[in-house]
């Protein structure tokens, strides 16, 4: 058998849950941008995690802790289904695709092939959409990040592929993966917009409010505006690396801070930058795409820790590690002051 759904428009994007989540929203007839979509979910974070392969940062929330907020600021359901049999999801998958409605599911990056990324580089909690499906050739019809107006770059080069043939058999691979910090576990997402409403001002002063607060006041020291510290602090260690924890230390916080790895940019921060300037209507006040800009030159100066981090994995100079550290030291006074004149703005609108 074999169907796909003719009327789901694949669409190319900056981040994967945010892209994922823009082209089913934009099917169901409620198109929202990718940064109103990140900033209404809360999405902007800090994490300085030292795992024993390699310390890794993250810009971004949890994975689905993120969609649950998301979901409660727009009221709309959104429920995440899994199963241990893969049997199961793959039926499920078929059976959501064959009543018209496109599949968001998790999937762990090495598996897709297209990708070409190296095997032991594990994220499950990448984001894909599946369309569609034939039996007979074992794939399905798959739509990640890459668009033909939205070229992407992987190790290979780029990729610009409007939509992707995936073999069965790495699609099972990719989401039946256990592989930690984010294991896929056949997880996959189920949407009711039915009750959609629009943002309006109170959620949008909610959604920055727990941003701020999150930031400012994280409940441990590796995480908001402590983490940024820490890893300025943390940085200065990596002398002590051999040469290939030190690459691969390089390469993979390369990735969480520059748009090649799917951040739309400065670890997030121009995503979060656009949202606010996207809220300036609503709140009709001039800070708000102010402080935007201020995330967006705060983006630049992450793209240049991130330049740094990718001559780190090419050359491993340790030299670069004592200009990151002040970097980044300079980059968290930055948000610590940014967090804290959004916060008083927002106070000021919830007074009214």
């Amino acid at each position: 058998m074999k169907t796909v759904i003719e009327d789901f428009t694949p669409q190319g994007g900056k981040h994967c849950i945010t892209n994922a989540l823009k082209q089913i929203f934009t099917y169901y007839g409620h198109p929202v941008s990718e940064e109103m979509l990140f900033g209404l979910a809360s999405g902007l974070s800090f994490l300085y995690l030292n795992q024993s392969a390699s310390p890794m940062i993250s810009g971004r929330t949890k994975v689905f802790e993120f969609e649950k907020k998301l979901a409660g600021r727009l009221g709309i359901t959104i429920k995440c289904k899994s199963s241990k049999q893969y049997s199961r999801v793959f039926q499920a998958a078929k059976h959501l695709i064959d009543e018209k409605h496109p599949v968001l599911i998790y999937a762990d990056m090495p598996y897709l092939k297209y990708l070409d990324m190296d095997p032991d580089s594990h994220f499950g909690g990448h984001a894909v959409v599946l369309f569609g499906y034939d039996d007979a050739a074992q794939k399905f019809w798959l739509s990640d990040r890459d668009n033909h107006d939205y070229p992407i770059r992987v190790p290979k080069g780029q990729i610009s592929e409007d939509f992707h043939l995936a073999d069965y058999a790495e699609v099972e691979m990719a989401r039946t993966s256990t592989h930690r910090p984010f294991p896929a576990n056949n997880k996959y997402l189920v949407f009711d917009l039915t009750r959609y409403r629009e943002p309006g001002k109170a959620v949008l002063c909610e959604a920055v409010m727990e941003t701020c607060n999150t930031m400012l006041y994280p409940p441990a020291q590796l995480l908001g505006i402590n983490g940024i510290l820490k890893f300025s602090k943390e940085i200065l260690k990596w002398k002590q690396f051999s040469p290939d924890k030190l690459r691969l230390a390089g390469i993979t916080n390369y990735f969480q801070i520059r748009a090649d790895g799917g951040t739309g940019g400065g670890i997030f921060r121009k995503m979060y930058g656009g949202f606010l300037c996207e809220c300036a209507p609503v709140f009709q006040d001039e800070r708000l795409p102010e402080t935007g800009q201020r995330f967006i030159q705060t983006a630049a100066l992450w793209d240049v820790v991130g330049e740094d981090l990718w001559q780190l994995s090419q050359n491993g100079n340790t030299e670069l590690l004592e200009k990151m550290s002040a970097s980044i030291a300079e980059i968290y006074k930055m948000e610590k002051d940014m967090y804290l004149s959004l916060l008083e703005i927002i106070k000021l609108h919830l007074a009214e």
